[in-house]
């Protein structure tokens, strides 16, 4: 897999572009690399855009532990939110690609209903997710349309 990229890489700034399925070997052993790292890196990142890796696709890896303990798994393409709360909730959040520290909390909306194909399950899902999880999900997505989350911290001091 290729390097992270970090900011002000204007690679970034790009917007992913739709990706065909069913899935090319290609972009399936992408989806599969990311996933190794991420699961490999599991400790200090929970999700992994393919912009982050260079590559301008809607495609990315998502591995939390639920506060239950039960682990959750996606390999996301052309993942969209189709619904969002608008109760939000603001806390400081981290990226791979910006290596900069902030503190500044990021306010986002609390749920979340995302529509997209699962490479794991091999079939087009619903998440509703709350709480980090949707907040994983808004993260990963924004870097899909070129924005990254100190982008929401510049919003705010202007």
């Amino acid at each position: 897999m290729n390097n992270i990229i970090t900011y002000p890489n204007p690679l970034l700034r790009e917007i992913s572009q739709e990706v065909k399925l069913p899935l090319s070997v290609e972009d399936k052993k992408l989806l599969d690399e990311m996933y190794a790292w991420l699961k490999e890196n599991n400790e200090t990142a929970v999700g992994l855009s393919a912009i982050q890796v260079g590559v301008p696709k809607r495609m990315c890896v998502i591995r939390h532990t639920m506060p239950s303990g039960k682990i959750v798994n996606y390999k996301l393409v052309n993942p969209r939110i189709v619904r969002k709360s608008n109760k939000t909730e603001s806390y400081p959040e981290g990226c791979l690609s910006v290596t900069e520290e902030h503190d500044e909390p990021i306010t986002r909306s609390e749920q979340v209903m995302v529509m997209a194909y699962d490479a794991i399950s091999n079939k087009n899902i619903v998440v509703e997710a709350a709480g980090f999880l949707a907040r994983v999900f808004q993260h990963e997505i924004d870097h899909m349309n070129g924005i990254l989350y100190i982008d929401y911290i510049n919003k705010v001091k202007e």
